[in-house]
């Protein structure tokens, strides 16, 4: 049997806006509503925004790999060229 937070996860997740109410969410897992705070909390991924709304936390990750990846790119086809010769 999965664990509560990560089903709440996973539904979060799948939205369109990866945003979830927590009545949503207690009615999706059939939980008191007062109880999806704690399963928040035990979740690494998701984020409580102000009292009502829950969040799915971005991956910042990519973001520093895609600015290494153009950083290296850079300097292959434009730097180490004009150093070359």
């Amino acid at each position: 049997m999965t664990p509560l937070q990560v089903e709440l996860q996973r539904a979060v997740k799948s939205t369109k806006d990866e945003a979830m109410t927590i009545e949503q969410a207690a009615e999706y897992l059939k939980v008191h509503p007062d109880y999806i705070p704690v399963l928040v909390a035990k979740s690494d991924d998701l984020k409580l925004i102000g009292d009502e709304t829950i969040i799915a936390k971005r991956d910042k990750t990519n973001v520093w790999l895609l600015g290494a990846i153009a950083m290296v790119l850079f300097f292959t086809f434009a730097v180490l060229p004009g150093i070359g010769g």
